[in-house]
């Protein structure tokens, strides 16, 4: 499979049956990319080896870069037969997974990369490589650039596939367990959108996420050992002890939201503020980590909307709205909720409105 706008980009595609109708049956496939208004980024040298810098100051939820993906292509290789004639043979684990890799590059992606283009091959090529040897070259590109594609999947596979997406620009853009912006993968124009999750400054090195951020330091390096790296940002460089309990405690913060607000509204002893600052003060844990981009920011940002909400206060649900609607942004594309934040009719008309009058800051 591969897009077919040259204009847009082309993808190569190794999708199976299943997960390639599932893409053909999403409303709105196929159709053309959303672009950002202005080039806001370059690529230049980096600590990392190349990474992608700010060319301006750029808010939260800024759009940064569309692209289509050069390959798309699974992550689990499975090949049951094979391997149980190999394993027949009592071969080692180790040779069984190099007997498998090698027959996954050379009879399954070596056709899919002769369909790219000279600078479309020049491009993977020239992205940091996996394989010291040479001898699984495109399954070294993938296993070190491959953004993951949580929006494919092979519904009826016994082996629960994911896919791997390798893009040109997007694929140099370098990894750090506190991002300062988040990738989205629309599956009807088939392109990555990133946006910012933060503030970020003129000049400052853009990072996103391999990991799941809010897992402690140990669990986030055994999962980045995929990548072929070792993370060195601050909050893995420094002493975990504190990052990880914070971290720990965050995703604990979260399934509370919803029992501290119904307490507040069943007291009328408790301030106005109670339940407001308990999330200010797990908002201000977040930027301290520069989590932003974690659900933790967006649980927090609606617990304070709604709570000013159930106040009948529109500014303070407008002012927290704005914040919540931009984050929506950067991790969908889409700014109708923003616009719906900045409305005060829209909290106005929300059933919570106003069921919590009583009481004193």
């Amino acid at each position: 499979m591969s897009s077919s706008s040259d204009v847009d980009g082309q993808t190569h595609c190794l999708i199976r049956r299943p997960a390639l109708q599932r893409i053909l049956l999403t409303p709105g496939f196929p159709r053309r990319p959303q672009y950002p208004s202005d080039v806001c980024f370059r690529i230049g040298p980096s600590s990392h080896g190349l990474g992608m810098f700010a060319t301006r100051d750029l808010a939260m939820g800024d759009h940064i870069l569309t692209e289509r993906p050069l390959t798309v292509t699974p992550t689990v290789i499975p090949m049951p037969h094979l391997a149980s004639k190999l394993r027949s043979q009592g071969i080692t684990e180790d040779a069984l997974k190099r007997a498998i890799q090698d027959k996954w590059e050379k009879t399954y992606l070596f056709p899919c990369f002769e369909h790219l283009n000279a600078d479309q091959q020049t491009a993977f090529y020239n992205l940091a490589h996996g394989h010291q040897d040479d001898e699984r070259p495109i399954l070294g590109v993938i296993g070190m650039n491959g953004l993951e594609l949580a929006d494919i999947v092979d519904p009826e596979s016994q082996y629960h596939s994911e896919y791997a997406a390798v893009c040109k620009t997007m694929s140099r853009i370098n990894h750090s367990c506190s991002p300062s912006a988040d990738r989205l993968f629309d599956v009807p124009s088939f392109s990555f959108q990133l946006r910012a999750t933060r503030p970020i400054k003129l000049g400052e090195e853009i990072f996103i996420s391999y990991c799941t951020v809010l897992e402690p330091a140990s669990s986030r390096q055994a999962y980045l050992a995929s990548y072929g790296f070792i993370c060195t940002c601050r909050s893995c460089l420094r002493p975990t002890l504190l990052s990880d309990a914070r971290r720990l405690a965050l995703r604990a913060s979260i399934d509370a939201i919803n029992v501290d607000f119904k307490a507040w509204l069943a007291d009328p002893l408790l301030m106005d503020n109670h339940t407001i600052k308990i999330s200010l003060r797990w908002i201000s844990v977040i930027e301290e980590e520069a989590l932003e981009a974690s659900d933790a920011y967006k649980h927090h940002l609606y617990a304070i909307v709604r709570a000013y909400v159930a106040l009948g206060d529109a500014e303070g649900a407008v002012k927290y709205g704005r914040i919540l609607g931009a984050w929506m942004l950067g991790q969908s594309g889409r700014d109708d909720i923003l616009r719906k934040m900045e409305n005060p009719e829209y909290h106005r008309g929300c059933p919570e409105w106003g069921i919590r009058t009583y009481g004193a800051c």
